[in-house]
C-alpha cells in the first residue's frame, strides 16, 4: 500500500518550485505578508508569580507575604489586557490568512485583499472553533485544580499546594493539550480547504473530513509522524537562516550605533536615544521582513504537502488536480 505522507514529499517541493519559481517579486511579497501570520505561533503562556511563601515552625506561620501595591496589580492588569488583545487581534489575522493562502495554492494567484475580503466570516469562525477548543482544555485543566486542587485564594497557597496543583494539573496537560495541537492542526490543514472547496461551516468542514480520516486512518496516522519530522527539519532551517540574516544585518546597524554614540560625545544624550530606537526601530522591521521573507517557500512547501495528501485520500477533496497532474507527469 502507497503511503501518501511519504510520496508526496517530492511532489510538494516540485509543486513549490512551480509556484514560486522564476521569482515573482509581487508574489513573493504578497506571500510573505500571509506566510508571516500563517507560520507565526502565536500563544499566550501566563506563569503565576507571587505565590505565599509559608513557613511553618511548631505549627505557626512566621510570616506573612507583603502585599502587592495596588498600582502594581494595576499596572499588570493593563499589560495583560495589552497583551491578551495583540494575541486575540493576530490569532484573528492568522486564521484568515489561512484561507487566503489555500486560495492563493488553489487558483494559483495571490490576492491578499481580495481572498481575505471573500473569506473573513470563515477565518473568524476559524478562529473562534479553535479558541474554544483550547478553552475547553484549559477549563478543564482549571477546573480540576479548582476541585481536587488546595482550597483558598492562590495567592495564599504554601509552596507545597501550589507544588501539589502542579502535580495535579500535569497529567492531564500532558494528554489534553497534544490533542488540542492534534485538533488545531487537522483544522487548518484538512478542513479549511474542505471550507473552501465546499463553502461549509468548520464544523461541517470537520464532519465531510471526518469521514475520509476513518477510513484512511493508517495514512493521517503516517502524515502525524512524517509531518512532525518536516517540520522540525524545517523550523531548524528557518532558524538558522534567519539568525545569519539577523546578525548579518546587525552589523552595519551596530556601527552606526556606536559611531552616533561617539559622536554625542559618548553619552546617552536625547539626540543620541532618538538615533538609537530609530536605528532600532528599522533593524527589528528588517529583521520581520526576512522572517516572511524565509516562511514563504517552507510555508508553502508545507501547505501543498497537506493539499497533495488530503486529496489523494479522497478524490473529491482535491483542491489542486491541475498542479497534482502537472507534478506527475
Amino acid at each position: 500500500m502507497a503511503l501518501y505522507a511519504v510520496d508526496d514529499v517530492g511532489d510538494a517541493l516540485d509543486a513549490t518550485r512551480a509556484f514560486l519559481f522564476p521569482v515573482d517579486r509581487s508574489r513573493w511579497l504578497r506571500l510573505a505578508v500571509v506566510a508571516f501570520f500563517v507560520a507565526g505561533g502565536f500563544g499566550l503562556n501566563g506563569p503565576v508569580n507571587g505565590g505565599s511563601s509559608m513557613s511553618s515552625s511548631g505549627g505557626e506561620i512566621s510570616e506573612l507575604p507583603e502585599p502587592i501595591p495596588e498600582d502594581v496589580l494595576v499596572l499588570l492588569a493593563l499589560v495583560a489586557v495589552v497583551v491578551a488583545a495583540f494575541v486575540l487581534v493576530l490569532g484573528v489575522i492568522g486564521s484568515i490568512m489561512e484561507f487566503v493562502f489555500v486560495e492563493s495554492l488553489r487558483s494559483d494567484a495571490v490576492h491578499v485583499r481580495r481572498y481575505a475580503r471573500r473569506y473573513l466570516s470563515a477565518g473568524l469562525r476559524l478562529f473562534a472553533f479553535r479558541l474554544v477548543v483550547f478553552l475547553l482544555a484549559a477549563g478543564a485543566v482549571v477546573g480540576v485544580v479548582a476541585v481536587a486542587g488546595p482550597a483558598g485564594p492562590v495567592l495564599s497557597w504554601s509552596d507545597a499546594q501550589i507544588l501539589s496543583a502542579v502535580l495535579l494539573a500535569l497529567p492531564l496537560i500532558l494528554v489534553l493539550f497534544p490533542l488540542v495541537a492534534l485538533i488545531d492542526g487537522f483544522t487548518v490543514d484538512f478542513v479549511v480547504p474542505v471550507v473552501v472547496l465546499q463553502d461549509r461551516s468548520i464544523i461541517g468542514g470537520w464532519r465531510r473530513f471526518w469521514s475520509t480520516l476513518r477510513t484512511n486512518l493508517w495514512q493521517y496516522a503516517t502524515y502525524v509522524l512524517v509531518a512532525f519530522l518536516l517540520n522540525i527539519v524545517i523550523g531548524l532551517a528557518a532558524a538558522t537562516v534567519i539568525g545569519i540574516a539577523a546578525v548579518a544585518l546587525a552589523i552595519p546597524f551596530l556601527v552606526v550605533g556606536v559611531a552616533a554614540f561617539f559622536v554625542g560625545g559618548g553619552t546617552f544624550t536625547t539626540a543620541v536615544i532618538a538615533v538609537l530606537a530609530v536605528l532600532l526601530i528599522v533593524y527589528v522591521s528588517l529583521v520581520l521582513a526576512a522572517v516572511a521573507l524565509v516562511q514563504v517557500p517552507l510555508q508553502t512547501f508545507l501547505r501543498y504537502y497537506t493539499l497533495l495528501v488530503l486529496g489523494d485520500t479522497d478524490d473529491d477533496l482535491d483542491l489542486i488536480p491541475d498542479q497534482r497532474t502537472a507534478v506527475r507527469e
